[in-house]
């Protein structure tokens, strides 16, 4: 039996809030998307996970200090999503009444029978890059398929890297979950650059993800 699981890519204030620090063009009409995805995924007690960007103050990611990525990288972004702060925050109806939040040093996390969404907090792009989100999946898929079923901001970053570590999971599988697939929401994500937004879903297409809008999803 497949087992559909939400993703939920970084609906956080700072980029969902045309007063955020590094608003996406496009985030406030898609946020309201992602909020029905939301909440048709709790109706139907269907999987729930996501990433949440946190920073600190020195985030290498950042304009404001010399620190650089682990490859070099230096986008030079604001200062955005620093934890503890309003632009940490998700926004308004992207979480359910039960979830967990798993920071990126925690040993393996204790989540309750009944919690409705694991949401990995992350430093770099993908939420994968927090080890415990490919544990949790890993229990997910242990005997079925998953359909993942990627949204949120942004196209041209996390909503890319979401998606593509996602089918890298899949390549590592070897029982029923390498049947595995992976949708990316069209009306329900927004890109930093539209052009490079709209390259990073051809670049996916490529690679196997299939994209549709979300009346498809939300029939279902």
């Amino acid at each position: 039996m497949r087992k559909r699981v939400y993703v939920d890519v970084d609906t956080q204030w700072d980029f969902c809030a045309p007063e955020g620090a590094l608003f996406v063009s496009g985030a406030v009409e898609a946020t309201r998307v992602c909020v029905s995805l939301i909440a048709h995924a709790v109706a139907r007690g269907e999987a729930l996970v996501g990433s949440v960007d946190s920073h600190a103050h020195d985030a290498w990611e950042f304009a404001t200090n010399r620190n650089v990525g682990p490859r070099g990288e230096k986008p030079n972004f604001p200062p955005h999503c620093v934890k503890g702060t309003r632009g940490w925050l998700k926004m308004d109806g992207t979480l359910p009444a039960r979830f967990v939040f798993v920071p990126m040093d925690a040993p393996t996390p204790r989540v309750p029978d009944d919690t409705q969404a694991v949401y990995f907090e992350k430093e770099v792009y993908s939420l994968f890059s927090n080890a415990n989100a490919a544990r949790w999946i890993d229990q997910l898929g242990q005997e079925n398929p998953l359909d993942f079923v990627v949204f949120g901001v942004a196209t041209d970053y996390c909503v890319q890297a979401a998606a593509r570590d996602a089918l890298a999971w899949i390549a590592a599988q070897s029982s029923a979950a390498s049947q595995s697939t992976v949708t990316v929401v069209r009306d329900a994500i927004a890109a930093v650059d539209p052009a490079g937004g709209a390259r990073a879903l051809a670049e996916l297409e490529a690679l196997g993800v299939r994209v549709c809008d979300s009346s498809e999803v939300l029939a279902r």
